[in-house]
């Protein structure tokens, strides 16, 4: 929040008041870690060592159910970076970019457009006053907004082997006996470190970016974070030999990323000696990338700048390690879409957990309102800062995700994903948290099901408004009219089957209608006699007495509307004696 000065009582009401100096926004240190599923310390899992980004989580919030937009880096970045939801035709794949569509060089069929016409975080925050780095892997593409940024650096590339020989067979890891600026995981670092300071000297505020591309494969690093482990303890996922009972053909990936290096089988599973040096990789990657942030992290300290800077953390996806006998991302699972969140923000209580369903794409509108900066109004996600006020507070019952033709919907107890071909997958976290059992088609759960689905269509529908589809077109879609049993009947048969004349007359007609949405109806007399009127909208009651002028038989026409579509018309015929 932009504070320069504070009477004292305003001071009590705020929860923060930037101690600033020479600059009156926050520096904010924007992590962004490939790859990394929540397989850390700090997310419960022991056998990992992040003592760093566990210590970050120690001075924050943790949320414990963050999940992306989409299973693959270009599109999930590019969501997140632009504060948009994908969709069918924007972020779909990889290779997505915010500043321009993409076209793939292998498949024609897949491309998407960006989002150029709305500023980016970089750009917002640049036309606020700040100066923004983009520094190692932000977006899929270093140039990708470029303008946005003040500083872009990519530092290197992510199959940078230090052993000669790995060079030409291009192996899915390695573990060198090297100092860590050998790789650009560590330049980067020493990069960053220095901007920190610069920072520190700086009349203006930072948005200084670190994007390690570490744990992304190869799985290289130096070995001293290999030594973190026993190879021989490390163990398997419990469903590394089987995909989910029930599970689509369309849920699974042919893992082609891994497939890509050197010794990796073109099909078929990797050996047990293969995945377990696979899991090792990655665990030293995750330690490596750890050990970089606290050198992050212990700078900012040495410069007395951690109550004056935002740090936020974020995977852009999740990862498998062999789960549901799978490698990488690229699937609508759970172990796909999770990632790990961690916010530190001065003025804030440290070490808190939000259970909460939380997404990326709210992360934009979170730093605006920690930066005490105003909104853009193309943002589609919504701020946490309500839930660093109050860990144990809802933030959302329902968040989503997709990947190419499948769509995805979680809930607090439920994931459900639809492709659109029709191919469908429930999975119950209360009773399945790893996702094994497929039971969209389990007549118990038919119910959660249509639910599941209703949410999925009333997210399509926002998304359709918010980019200009008039709404209703959405209604037609959504909405089907109330319908007569009989568009032309009398009364005969029920309880009065005709008017006496001097005499009160009654009846209802709301029975004879039925509405598949089972809408709220509302009843009008569009014509007919004088002496009946149709005395209550909601229940169709008709009264009236009828006078000698009207013996013979009436003719009425009844209406029947939903609220959105055409009142539909009936012709009500009753005798008057």
């Amino acid at each position: 929040m932009k504070v320069l000065c504070l009477p004292f009582i305003a001071l009590l009401l705020m929860p923060f008041c930037w101690a600033l100096g020479s600059q009156d926004k926050p520096h904010i240190l924007f992590i962004a870690v490939d790859d990394l599923r929540p397989e850390l310390g700090c997310y419960g899992v022991e056998r990992v060592s992040s003592p760093n980004i566990n210590r970050l989580a120690e001075m924050g919030t943790l949320y414990e159910n963050a999940y992306v937009q989409v299973p693959v880096c270009g599109a999930s970045r590019a969501s997140l970076m632009s504060g948009l939801y994908p969709t069918e035709q924007r972020f779909t794949w990889y290779g997505s970019r915010f500043d321009k569509p993409t076209v793939s060089k292998h498949n024609a069929k897949i491309s998407c457009t960006g989002a150029p016409d709305i500023p980016d975080i970089p750009d917002w925050f640049k036309q606020m006053g700040y100066k923004t780095f983009s520094m190692g892997k932000i977006y899929h593409y270093a140039n990708d907004n470029e303008e946005a940024w003040d500083v872009i650096d990519r530092v290197g590339y992510f199959r940078a082997y230090a052993n000669p020989e790995n060079k030409g067979l291009n192996p899915p890891y390695e573990s060198a006996d090297v100092e860590d600026n050998a790789y650009p995981t560590g330049i980067m670092t020493d990069k960053i470190i220095e901007q920190i300071r610069q920072a520190k000297a700086s009349d203006q505020p930072f948005f200084l970016t670190a994007g390690f591309s570490k744990p992304h494969l190869p799985f290289i690093a130096p070995q001293k974070y290999w030594d973190l482990y026993d190879a021989e303890a490390l163990e398997m996922p419990h469903n590394y030999k089987f995909f989910p009972e029930n599970a689509p053909h369309s849920a699974r990936s042919t893992w082609g990323e891994l497939r890509s290096y050197g010794g990796v089988p073109q099909s078929g599973p990797v050996s047990d000696a293969m995945a377990k040096k696979l899991i090792h990789g990655y665990l030293a990657c995750v330690s490596y990338t750890d050990a970089m942030i606290g050198r992050l992290l212990d700078e900012l300290e040495a410069q007395d700048m951690l109550d004056e800077t935002i740090i936020v953390l974020w995977g852009d996806h999740g990862f498998q390690l062999g789960d549901h006998s799978l490698w990488c991302k690229h699937t609508l699972f759970k172990t796909s879409m999770h990632a790990p969140l961690i916010i530190s923000a001065p003025g804030y209580q440290s070490d808190q957990r939000v259970q909460s369903l939380v997404e990326m794409v709210d992360i934009y509108p979170t730093l605006c309102e920690l930066a005490g900066l105003d909104l853009p109004p193309h943002l589609q996600g919504k701020s946490l800062v309500p839930t660093l006020e109050n860990p144990k507070s809802e933030h959302k019952r329902a968040i989503f995700g997709r990947y190419h033709a499948g769509e995805t919907v979680r809930t607090a107890n439920f994931q459900y994903s639809v492709w659109r071909h029709g191919d469908a997958m429930l999975y119950d976290h209360n009773k399945d948290s790893d996702e094994d059992i497929n039971v969209v088609k389990d007549p118990r759960y038919a119910m959660v099901v249509e639910a599941m689905a209703q949410l999925l269509q009333n997210h399509r529908d926002k998304l359709a408004f918010d980019s200009g589809t008039p709404i209703e077109e959405l209604a037609v879609v959504k909405n089907t009219p109330p319908q007569w049993n009989s568009t032309d009947f009398n009364q005969k048969g029920t309880r009065q089957p005709f008017a006496t004349v001097g005499q009160a007359y009654q009846s209802y007609v709301n029975w004879r209608v039925t509405d598949a949405e089972k809408d709220s109806l509302y009843y009008a007399k569009v014509s007919g006699p004088e002496w009946l009127d149709l005395t209550n909208a909601q229940y169709g009651r008709l009264n009236g007495t009828p006078s000698d002028s009207d013996r013979g038989l009436n003719t009425f026409v009844i209406s029947v509307s939903d609220g959105v579509n055409p009142p539909v018309e009936a012709r009500m015929n009753l005798e008057v004696k």
